[in-house]
């Protein structure tokens, strides 16, 4: 196990999100995962919601110093406004114009299913190259007004999208993808060693270089995302380790 203080290659990041989906799954006790279900609201939802909104809010921040970002010009522009204003602290509208260009956030797609019920395919930063998500804002409204809030805001829908957007930060981020490939078997791809995986994953940010055949899948007992094909990104190495 890796005994670096970064909580991405630790893996502190992703027990954070392990923890909240086992406690939103625990909701479907309740709450069915339906899609007609998704303007139910509640206190249980609320509470997921601010603790999975900080939770991403924490892991930009964190990922504004992260080495596989020094040679990315947005991210150099932002942590040298960082250093230049000492008081200051990047938004979400900083987050999205630092890492949209680079993971191009808003094409990212995820399956919702648990159990025998399918949720929906969830674009959890969809037009995040234009704004901030719906779930971001429902986020600030309840932790800033829970109880005008509640109704409109703390729902399945929110809470669900919210999550699912964790989940893209985590198997997307470079540090992040190195844990959960040498430590879990939630990225995996068939017939691939782990250190294949690992390999064919660093050379692009959105997924994997265009020409390789194996289906590239990141999976949850809730989520489960393929990764792209990066059409400005080719391999020269097609063999596959024993």
């Amino acid at each position: 196990m890796s005994t670096t203080s970064d909580p991405f290659l630790n893996g502190n990041s992703w027990h954070m999100y392990t923890r909240l989906e086992k406690e939103f799954i625990e909701t479907i006790s309740y709450v069915a995962l339906e899609i007609n279900h998704r303007k139910v609201w509640s206190e249980r939802f609320s509470d997921l919601l601010i603790r999975i909104g900080s939770s991403v809010d924490s892991f930009f921040r964190y990922m504004v110093n992260s080495k596989s970002f020094d040679d990315q010009e947005t991210v150099k522009k932002l942590r040298g406004e960082i250093r230049r204003k000492p008081d200051w602290f990047p938004n979400m509208t900083d987050f999205r114009k630092t890492f949209e260009p680079i993971y191009k956030f808003s094409t990212v797609e995820v399956e919702a299913v648990y159990g025998l019920t399918f949720y929906d395919k969830l674009q959890p930063f969809k037009d995040f190259n234009k704004k901030t998500p719906p779930w971001w804002h429902a986020y600030n409204k309840v932790k800033h007004g829970m109880f005008e809030q509640l109704k409109n805001s703390a729902t399945l829908e929110n809470s669900i999208e919210a999550l699912a957007g964790l989940f893209v930060l985590n198997v997307l981020q470079k540090e992040s993808q190195k844990y959960l490939i040498r430590y879990t078997n939630v990225i995996f791809a068939e017939y691939m060693s782990k250190s294949d995986i690992e390999r064919f994953l660093s050379e692009s940010f959105l997924g994997v270089p265009k020409n390789i055949v194996s289906q590239f899948t990141a999976k949850t007992p809730l989520f489960t995302h393929i990764f792209r094909k990066d059409k400005n990104v080719s391999t020269g190495t097609y063999r596959v380790s024993d």
